[in-house]
């Protein structure tokens, strides 16, 4: 009888040691079916303990994050143009700058038809001809987007024979931004003539200074989207022509049609400001030398770089 009452008591006892350790286990499991980053997995929870919920997954494929980058404002004085921005999430989530947005799309979606050359040929207003001008702004454009070498790219550079104007289309142009700098070639040579104060006449009311504002850096972006420097002591805002502001060839010269590095020639400021015979001209602004400046010098006589220059072109999609 004593026997059988221990083993009773003993057998009730192991029992109920038994329950209490299952209550107070806490076990977290993750559940192979939860897609990544959903908040926890399958939790259960006993006496004395909690389950921690799974952080939820970082943006982009791959759970690495996908931050907004920082758009830093535009140069005015030069240097590169940075614009729009907001995280676009990557094939591993890293982010990635948007390019400027215009009022038609940009340079991705083929939508550029007019940009300053990033440089200058290398050997001052010989470019090997006018031809060898429009091979450099082939290049250039698609450099910056294949898709752009679908399109004809001529040189805005008179000669003995054509007219700049009458070598670029009909328009309309849109720089790198998507944004039109002219409806048609009357509205772009529609320009003020003369010297003019930009700071106390930021716009003369001219046609072409509505869709080309004067000292606007925004307008003449190179073929990457960068802004022209155009401020001391880096002023790169002369740009060759060899024209008239009418956009007829200038008597000055034309670097022998493109062939030389001799002689002189016409040409204009990006940014509508600066001095000269038409100060705020895009494309005679005052004349300049045909020769190569030596590397990493600006404003030497009988150069490109006589006005602070570089030797860049305009180039235009005439399809």
């Amino acid at each position: 009888m004593h026997f059988s009452r221990l083993t009773s008591s003993l057998i009730l006892a192991f029992a109920a040691a038994a329950c209490s350790d299952s209550n107070s286990s806490t076990t977290t499991e993750s559940d192979p079916n939860q897609p990544a980053g959903s908040t926890g997995g399958s939790t259960s929870t006993g006496a004395g303990g909690s389950g921690m919920a799974a952080p939820a997954a970082n943006a982009g494929s791959g759970g690495s994050s996908s931050e907004t980058p920082t758009t830093p404002a535009l140069n005015q004085g030069g240097g590169t143009a940075t614009e729009g921005g907001g995280a676009v999430a990557g094939a591993a989530g890293t982010s990635a700058m948007a390019p400027p947005v215009g009022d038609a799309g940009a340079v991705a979606s083929g939508g550029m038809s007019f940009f300053v050359t990033s440089r200058g040929a290398g050997d001052g207003g010989n470019f090997g001809g006018i031809d060898g001008a429009d091979a450099f702004c082939t290049t250039l454009a698609t450099a910056a987007d294949p898709t752009l070498a679908a399109k004809t790219w001529h040189a805005y550079l008179s000669t003995s024979t054509v007219d700049a104007r009458d070598r670029i289309g009909t328009g309309p142009w849109r720089n790198f931004a998507g944004v039109i700098i002219a409806n048609s070639v009357e509205q772009l040579h529609a320009q003020t003539p003369g010297n003019v104060n930009v700071m106390t006449t930021p716009s003369t009311g001219a046609a072409s200074e509505t869709t080309w504002p004067l000292n606007n850096l925004n307008i003449p972006l190179d073929e990457t989207g960068a802004v022209v420097p155009s401020g001391q002591p880096n002023v790169l805002h002369d740009i060759l022509t060899g024209s008239n502001i009418d956009g007829t060839v200038s008597a000055t010269g034309t670097c022998s049609d493109w062939a030389s590095n001799t002689g002189r020639t016409a040409n204009g400021h990006s940014n509508r400001a600066g001095g000269g015979t038409n100060n705020t001209s895009w494309n005679f602004s005052h004349t300049t030398g045909c020769g190569q400046n030596a590397p990493g010098t600006n404003f030497e006589d009988e150069t490109v770089s006589e006005g602070g220059g570089r030797g860049s072109i305009y180039c235009f999609a005439i399809d």
